[in-house]
């Protein structure tokens, strides 16, 4: 796969990604699954689709233009772009809400496979989109989880999907808990540059935490900043919400949404994974074996009161899904971020695929039944000029 940026005819930037499907029957499978995919959903958080071109082995993917690209550049040190707090929060939540959209208020039921910083794409304000959808699958609503291969990135993988291939939206809910460990610290989710006990960031994450120490996680600069502590633990601890060793104790992403916004408070503590209670050798990073551990050890004892305390969030349509969540940890609440841009929802003129409406489809977007634009195949030989290798 090949990312260009592009020009068209009126002006617009573009970004198109190029393919590559004469190599593999997986190149065509994942571009109509991309194309089938976004054209069937919007929303403010999830990048738009503007065309497609399909001629001969030429498989091209046209989106609007994201000037701050990939959210990895950032987080990963590749650029020398500093983000804030506020801007931290901003892609945190927004991120969040996109999932939430997919899990749970999109007209079809949508599970990504691949949430991870190169798939969160940054626009000019620096406001978040999940892209790249060659993986996602459409999820049936009368099942719990789908029996599939793996497929996805390794270090962001839910330890039951990654073992068993038991896919369900409970996969994309710990990949969102990895990720805002590494927004929140600027590294990359396993590291073994760094000392044995700091490779693994959910696991540091985790020893900090038993430690009350949690704070330390954070990116240096933004102590320089002079964050809030409390709001930083509490995303820290949604955080650690989200990855959760057995998928029943994550909470849904309407749940999460609703406590990074305090429309709602918890009680409880995460569960201790089981892996922690290892010793592991200095030089060893945590293997397909040592997480089959964790899956094979029931919640410890003490977990037995996370199932029986409630959510307490405002009244809003919830899916089924969110009431399944039943005990989270009382932590400070943050305020809900102002949205100065809430009235630039993206309006797709894209086709809807014939799909039943939810219950709660008051909520939903109305989409246009309107044909996407085919763009001709790019001629290399002759306007190459107008497309600049990202």
């Amino acid at each position: 796969m090949i990312i260009y940026q592009g020009k068209l005819d009126d002006g617009r930037m573009v970004a198109v990604k190029q393919l590559s499907v004469n190599k593999s029957q997986q190149g065509e499978s994942e571009f109509l699954s991309e194309v089938r995919m976004i054209t069937s959903i919007q929303h403010k958080n999830l990048v738009r689709l503007i065309g497609c071109c399909s001629d001969g082995e030429q498989r091209l993917l046209v989106y609007e233009y994201m000037k701050n690209r990939s959210l990895d550049l950032i987080v990963y040190g590749k650029t020398e772009t500093y983000l804030n707090w506020s801007t931290r929060f901003q892609i945190i939540i927004g991120v969040a809400r996109g999932l939430q959209y997919l899990h749970e208020d999109s007209h079809v039921r949508i599970v990504h496979r691949d949430i991870k910083a190169s798939n969160i794409l940054l626009n000019e304000k620096f406001q978040p989109r999940i892209g790249d959808f060659g993986l996602a699958r459409f999820f049936p609503e009368d099942q719990a989880y789908l029996s599939t291969t793996f497929a996805g990135t390794l270090g962001y993988t839910a330890p039951e999907y990654a073992l068993r291939g038991e896919l369900s939206e409970k996969a994309d809910i710990y990949s969102f808990g990895v990720l805002v460990l590494e927004i929140i610290s600027c590294r990359k989710n396993t590291d073994l540059t760094l000392p044995s006990e700091m490779q693994y960031l959910p696991e540091y994450a985790w020893k900090l935490y038993e430690k009350s120490r949690l704070i330390d996680l954070l990116d240096p600069r933004l102590c320089k900043e002079g964050v809030v502590e409390k709001d930083v633990l509490t995303v820290l601890h949604v955080a650690l919400l989200c990855i959760q060793p057995h998928g029943s104790l994550r909470p849904p992403m309407s749940a999460v949404v609703a406590l990074l916004t305090h429309k709602s408070e918890s009680n409880g503590a995460p569960v201790r994974p089981a892996f922690l209670g290892r010793k592991r050798r200095p030089d060893e990073v945590p293997s397909r074996e040592t997480v089959s551990e964790v899956l094979s050890s029931p919640p410890r004892s003490d977990s037995a009161s996370f199932y029986q305390q409630s959510l307490s969030v405002l009244p809003s349509p919830q899916r089924s899904s969110s009431a399944s969540f039943n005990k989270q940890h009382s932590i400070p609440a943050l305020p809900s971020p102002q949205w100065s841009d809430s009235a630039t929802f993206y309006r797709q003129q894209t086709p809807v695929l014939p799909s039943p409406k939810r219950t709660n489809s008051a909520s939903f977007y109305q989409q246009a039944a309107i044909p996407i634009p085919v763009l001709p195949s790019p001629q290399r030989s002759h306007d190459s000029s107008s497309f600049a290798r990202m």
